[in-house]
């Protein structure tokens, strides 16, 4: 499954979903990107690749293209306030998530939580 993962600038609460997407589920491949911070020809590339798109508020579904939309889901997590991937709180979040839509995102979780 080729996953991408978008927040405001593709550093933190997209690349913290990336990191459990590839650590404990599968089949992953995924890639974060800043929805504000990506060219727009880089954005259709990677929306046309994705077999699934993850928008990290609900409030980026407007930013993505019509054509897109179908496969997009919502991981709200809201404003970027973690500070960092590594966040406790935001990876348990994400985690949960996860977790939660597994079935809709066509992958499985491998192994335990670390």
């Amino acid at each position: 499954m080729k996953i991408l993962t978008v927040c405001r600038a593709g550093l933190v609460r997209s690349v913290s979903l990336a990191d459990v997407l590839k650590l404990h589920f599968e089949p992953t491949d995924v890639i974060p990107i800043g929805i504000d911070f990506n060219d727009s020809e880089t954005k259709v590339l990677l929306y046309e690749w994705a077999d699934k798109i993850v928008v990290m508020e609900e409030h980026y579904l407007d930013k993505i293209p019509l054509e897109f939309r179908e496969k997009t889901l919502v991981c709200e997590v809201g404003p970027d306030t973690y500070g960092h991937s590594k966040n406790p709180e935001l990876i348990d979040k994400v985690f949960t998530w996860t977790r939660e839509n597994q079935e809709k995102m066509g992958i499985k979780e491998h192994n335990e939580r670390l």
